[in-house]
């Protein structure tokens, strides 16, 4: 077998392994990553993901209660856009003075808002979290099947989500990759309360595949360099 038909069976495998990292399905396991980049209009933390489409609920006059609409997302439930803080209600998130969302309701303190994406389904959720609590749950579904449960008690810091309004690891953007595909997504709180802002939704890459990929690519330039030189 000569020299030139060695390289390119190489190459051909090399091409194989890329397309195959290209056309595996993605593992429907999620991926919980914290932090975000201070949003520029005093809300605090926003995503630092792209590609996204964010929620700020600043264009909403508050207090707004009931069905309304932001951003191509229909709300309904129990929740409320409000601004500020209340002692023994609600709290803003840390370093947020615009409107955000209180999923319980300062009336009721516990129920649920659900949130309704129009347009294809998303795998990515980030949104900033005020005062982490673990009775705190987003449930994500798709066509009415629970695609995951995630509470406050899986992301705060060394799992102390223990509703401390400004302990360190309890105000934070969290983000969510891989999800299986959702369209609809519901936070509900059993006790006071859920405060959240800059939601963000979309399909992005996972930072595995992203990995893999550029592995694969990295391994396909050096071949081919080997063989030009």
């Amino acid at each position: 077998m000569t020299k030139q038909t060695i390289n390119r069976i190489k190459t051909l495998l090399a091409t194989v392994g890329v397309l195959a990292l290209l056309g595996a399905p993605a593992a429907h396991a999620y991926t919980i990553t914290v932090g975000g980049v201070v949003a520029g209009d005093g809300s605090g933390l926003t995503t630092a993901v792209g590609s996204t489409t964010v929620l700020t609920f600043n264009e909403l006059t508050p207090p707004v209660s009931g069905n309304f609409t932001d951003g191509g997302v229909a709300f309904s439930g129990a929740g409320e856009v409000i601004a500020g803080s209340s002692a023994g209600q609600y709290a803003a998130p840390a370093g947020d003075a615009t409107n955000f969302l209180v999923a319980g309701g300062p009336s009721s303190f516990t129920g649920s808002e659900t949130l309704a994406i129009s347009g294809p389904s998303s795998n990515y959720f980030g949104l900033y979290w005020g005062s982490m609590d673990q009775f705190n749950t987003l449930t994500f579904l798709k066509a009415g099947i629970t695609v995951a449960t995630i509470s406050g008690a899986d992301v705060a810091a060394g799992g102390n989500a223990n509703g401390n309004q400004v302990a360190l690891g309890t105000n934070d953007y969290i983000n969510i990759f891989g999800l299986g595909p959702y369209d609809t997504v519901i936070l509900s709180s059993d006790t006071p309360n859920f405060e959240v802002d800059n939601i963000a939704y979309g399909t992005v890459p996972e930072p595995g595949t992203l990995a893999l990929f550029g592995a694969g690519l990295l391994g396909l330039g050096l071949i081919r360099r080997k063989r030009s030189t």
